[in-house]
């Protein structure tokens, strides 16, 4: 089975509205699996769509015939492996917390346009958003074909530095504690929920220290650490797993 850790290095400030407060939107420390498969598989036949398709999401169609699956991102400091941004050939010491900042914005809406010449009076729409850092790191787990270098993501389609780590890894079945955020729509009937910590963010809540009973994949890197996430529903990932079994 081919399959890596991944990191993925933001290059410029990241940004995507996990929880949006009307004029404040901010993201959560997490990032779904399916915005980063979208942008893994962007080559795939029939899955790069044109603004004519509208904004509605195909997963039901798209997901099947990805060729790379990945499972939801966490950030590095969440794992205890050296994870520092790699520059060149070379590790960087960056502090890979999740520092966001806060930028803000004004305009004037269309609502607005007529009652602030007639009442002489300036009252733009404020608000602000939230963005992680450059650098900021995250890591995942992939299976299935070919990865690229650079993978852009988040809602100004960010470029980020992916780095992968091969792992030797085998397919166990039992009780198992995941070593990334799990999405739990994607799990197969037969695995069982022991416990763990729910985060609901679009479009599917994630499972954070996730307990589970079923099919897994437990890997090692090459230092020697271990990795364990859980098999999805395989009819689901079609192509990704299917190759690999």
């Amino acid at each position: 089975m081919d399959c890596n850790l991944v990191h993925l290095t933001s290059h410029d400030f990241f940004f995507y509205a996990s929880q949006d407060y009307g004029a404040s939107a901010r993201p959560v420390g997490l990032i779904g699996n399916y915005a980063l498969m979208y942008g893994l598989n962007r080559y795939t036949p029939n899955v790069r769509r044109t603004i004519s398709s509208g904004n509605k999401p195909h997963y039901d169609e798209d997901l099947p015939r990805m060729s790379v699956y990945a499972t939801p991102a966490a950030p590095t400091s969440d794992f205890s492996i050296d994870c520092r941004p790699r520059i060149g050939a070379d590790r960087i010491s960056f502090e890979s917390d999740l520092i966001l900042t806060e930028l803000t914005w004004n305009s004037t809406g269309s609502s607005l346009l007529w009652t602030m010449p007639k009442e002489k009076i300036n009252i733009p729409k404020t608000g602000s958003y939230h963005k992680f850092i450059p650098l900021t790191t995250f890591y995942f787990y992939t299976v299935g074909g070919k990865l690229p270098g650079i993978l852009r993501v988040g809602k100004k389609y960010t470029s980020a530095r992916l780095e992968m780590i091969p792992l030797e890894v085998e397919m166990k079945e039992g009780r198992f504690v995941a070593t990334c955020p799990v999405n739990l729509i994607d799990l197969p009937e037969e695995t069982e929920i022991l416990s763990g910590s729910l985060v609901k963010v679009p479009p599917a809540p994630l499972l954070l220290d996730a307990e589970l009973k079923g099919r897994y994949v437990q890997g090692t890197d090459l230092a020697g650490g271990t990795h364990r996430f859980p098999v999805p529903d395989q009819e689901r990932f079609k192509s990704s797993w299917n190759q690999e079994m």
